[in-house]
């Protein structure tokens, strides 16, 4: 406070402060248990050795860009022959084209695929799918059972594969047919890496309806990250977290989370715990 005695105050100088020592990080929070339990029961569907992270430039409900229609699964980049695993046990629903036989919005979307339905994982009375596309081998043939990390495909480009070679992952609930409303983002399906966590958000608009393809800034102490918000209906927040948006991957520690309005800047500080999903919500004032 204000020194209202006419005396010269003196300074108290910290004797284990050095300048330039930068400030000090504060401890990780407590876990919050109230927020939804995370259902991480999938593995990779590439195995170590080879590109076994999701591309973050066109992830789940992204248009890269404007470039693409809305993403309904992950892209994991690799060369053709990559081998394709089961990402837990399962009973293979379909394997073969979609030449005849449709999962996408249109016929031959994904060339060769596989669809995995996932055992025991009926999820709020629905089953759980994954499917493989674009595929150029396929090893297993329509009810065949598959254990986790089993070999089942080789990466490809058939169907409509934009770019190189990879491998389009996707998360289905119900009716593995239903494109339009099946598909969920499976950032909160894979299990992250050991020791790093997943953020997910929703950002809306004064009268609470999501916004779409708003863009967000994640920073953390050696890196800067870029996420947006679901760009179109097929992209299907999940029904615990009732997200519309998604980071995974992300190593523990703090991070501070902007959006820009376009009139104001939101700024958050979240901690991303491992193995755990981390929250933020943004409500714009307009």
């Amino acid at each position: 406070m204000p020194n209202t005695t006419g005396d010269t105050a003196t300074p108290t100088i910290d004797p284990s402060f050095t300048p330039g020592t930068p400030t000090p990080t504060p401890p990780p929070p407590t876990a919050d248990d109230g927020l939804p339990a995370d259902h991480y029961i999938l593995g990779r569907p590439i195995p170590n050795g080879w590109t076994d992270y999701g591309d973050r430039i066109y992830p789940y409900g992204s248009t890269a860009g404007g470039k693409y229609r809305p993403h309904t699964g992950m892209e994991f980049w690799n060369p053709v022959g990559t081998p394709v695993v089961a990402v837990a046990d399962s009973t293979v629903e379909y394997a073969g084209t979609d030449w005849e036989t449709q999962f996408g919005p249109q016929l031959s979307f994904y060339g060769n695929l596989i669809v995995l339905r996932i055992n025991g994982a009926d999820y709020q009375g629905q089953p759980v799918f994954a499917v493989y596309g674009h595929l150029s081998e396929i090893y297993v043939n329509s009810g065949d059972s598959v254990l986790a990390k089993m070999i089942i495909g080789a990466v490809g480009g058939t169907g409509v594969a934009n770019g190189a070679p990879h491998l389009h992952f996707e998360v289905r609930m119900g009716d593995p047919h239903d494109y339009f409303h099946s598909t969920r983002n499976p950032d909160l399906w894979i299990k992250p890496y050991y020791g790093y966590g997943t953020l997910a958000g929703k950002i809306v608009g004064a009268n609470g309806a999501m916004l779409r393809q708003v863009s967000l800034i994640i920073k953390g102490a050696d890196m800067t990250r870029y996420a947006s918000t679901y760009a179109g209906d097929e992209n299907i927040s999940d029904a615990d977290w009732k997200e519309n948006f998604t980071y995974g991957d992300l190593p523990e520690g703090w991070y501070s989370v902007s959006t820009n309005s376009g009139s104001h800047i939101y700024t958050q500080e979240i901690y991303v715990h491992k193995n755990r999903t981390a929250w933020v919500e943004f409500k714009f004032d307009k």
